[in-house]
This record gives C-alpha cells, structure tokens and sequence, in this order.
C-alpha cells in the first residue's frame, strides 16, 4: 500500500436531503483528500439529486440505482464502482471528524499485519453535543484479533466507523452472499480473517433522529444481535460460556430500552429471559423488580 493510498467512500442514501449535505460536507472538510465519494440513492423521493448538482468536486460521484432497499446490497454496489486501496461507509445522516481518514489511513500504513480499522465516536442529537460515546476510552489504540470483543462489549459494529484494505474484499463478498440483510455478519466476518486497529478517539458521530434506522429499527437491532449470537455459536467461533454472557448482556439493555420506550410488559420478559443464561445473577431480578414498581 502506498503511503497516501486512495480512499474511496461509499454513503449509501434514501431521502436524506435534510442531512445529506452536511454528511457530505464532512467528507469535504477531510484533512487527507486522496479519496472518492461515491453516494449511492436508493431511489429518493425528496430532492436529494438536485442537492447534488451542487457540489462543486470530481471527487464527489453520485449514482441512482433505482430501488434497492437492502443497505448492504447498497454498499456493494459502490464498492464495485471505487477504484481506493482503502474503502470506507459512511451514512448520509452522520458526520466523521476532520481527520478521521487521515488518522486511520496512517495506523494502517503503520500495521500492514491489519485488515482493517474501526474507531470510537458517539451519538448526537444536536450536532457537537455527544450524548453517549461508544467506547470509555477515547484515546490510543488496539493492535489485535478483536472478534471476540465484539461479543464482550469491547468493540462496536458501526461500518462508518469502519476503513478496510481493498484484499479484504473476498470476505466482504462472501458474507454480502450469505447474510444480505446484515452489515454486522460481514464486520464479524473480517475480524475472523484479520487483526485490526481500534483508534479509541470518536472520529464519528452518530445522528439520532425519528427517521434513523438507530431509532426506528432499535428492536430489530436486538433480534438481530440475538441470532448473530446464536448462529456464531453453532458455528463454533463462539464457545457456549461466551455465548451464554453476551445473550445475557444482550437481554439486559433490550430490557432496559423497554423501559425507556414504556413498553413495561415486554422489559420484564426480556430480563427473564435474561436470567435463563445467569440464574445466579441478581440483575435480573432487580431489574425486573424495577420494572414491576413502574407499573
């Protein structure tokens, strides 16, 4: 890889033209500027493609591929038009840091072992204004095999955190094949093939809205965490105590989320079902008592 290696960005887009400049704009304001944004519309309603006859950059590629709907699908869909050594996702509603790619191009350069590299950020409501960050940490970085943090709270699947060499894309087409409705089984996929690089810095920030798919699809998110779990484990990647420790983590902020939407009934279930994998635990129970006392 050269030491200034082209990046190519894909931002996937469905009716996003209150956000999408901004997102844009945060790609534009890059310290490192050897990139290609490549913005794929999933068929938009509002007016994002005028939006985009305003850009004033060849850098910046935008390209309608009719209805899609599949995020995933949507991604590939740019990766087979970039021409980058490297490749990164951001969505069209959130925001990188201004030296984002700068500094993540640079731990790869600085550990060719790796395959890839994700990094810290937060939530937003109110752009500057983090509301919770993704990781205690929020500075140095982690030179590792890293798959097993992500079922042990120790690493987040975000793809637009996410900046990976173009060699890893035979996985990365492997688990689009197999898993077409899920970024998450290709991120796991290529931290069982390579070593990574966490920057613990929060170089993205993450819009909440009504319309994000954060907001919106948050109980599908959990379903789906859910089965990831499962499967890996039949799979044998994951030994059943492991297992048995994220589904029960996974059950206690399901539960919890319950409680923040109101929804008293289906949090008390979830912390039951969360109890099954650790009967010894009292968190359960006492989560369940709380929710109990909020009727």
């Amino acid at each position: 890889m050269s030491t200034t290696p082209k990046i190519s960005i894909i931002m996937p887009t469905f009716n996003r033209a209150g956000f999408i400049m901004e997102s844009v704009a945060s790609v534009l304001r890059q310290t490192y500027t050897n990139w290609e944004l490549i913005i794929v519309d999933d068929g938009s309603e509002d007016h994002t493609a005028a939006l985009m006859e305003q850009i004033c950059d060849n850098r910046v590629r935008f390209y309608e591929a009719g209805k899609v709907g599949l995020g995933i699908k949507l991604k590939n869909i740019g990766i087979e038009l970039s021409s980058g050594e490297l490749i990164a996702f951001l969505d069209s509603d959130d925001l990188w840091a201004d030296d984002k790619l700068e500094k993540q191009a640079a731990a790869l350069n600085d550990h060719p072992d790796a395959g890839f590299s994700i990094t810290g950020g937060y939530n937003f409501l109110k752009p500057g204004d983090p509301l919770e960050y993704f990781y205690k940490q929020r500075e140095g970085m982690l030179v590792d095999n890293i798959y097993l943090l992500f079922f042990q709270s120790g690493a987040s699947i975000l793809p637009q955190t996410l900046m990976f060499r173009r060699e890893c894309l035979p996985v990365i087409h492997k688990y689009i094949k197999t898993h077409p409705y899920s970024d998450v089984e290709f991120v796991l996929g290529l931290a069982l093939a390579y070593k990574a690089v966490i920057l613990y810095e929060p170089l993205l920030y993450r819009r909440l809205h009504a319309n994000s798919f954060s907001t919106s699809n948050w109980e599908y998110g959990y379903r789906e965490g859910i089965a990831v779990i499962n499967r890996h484990r039949q799979q044998g990647h994951l030994s059943s105590s492991m297992a048995d420790d994220s589904l029960f983590r996974l059950y206690i902020h399901f539960g919890e989320d319950y409680l923040k939407n109101k929804k008293r009934m289906k949090a008390i279930h979830v912390f039951i079902k969360a109890w099954g994998y650790k009967p010894f635990s009292m968190v359960p129970v006492k989560k369940t008592g709380k929710a109990i006392l909020k009727g």
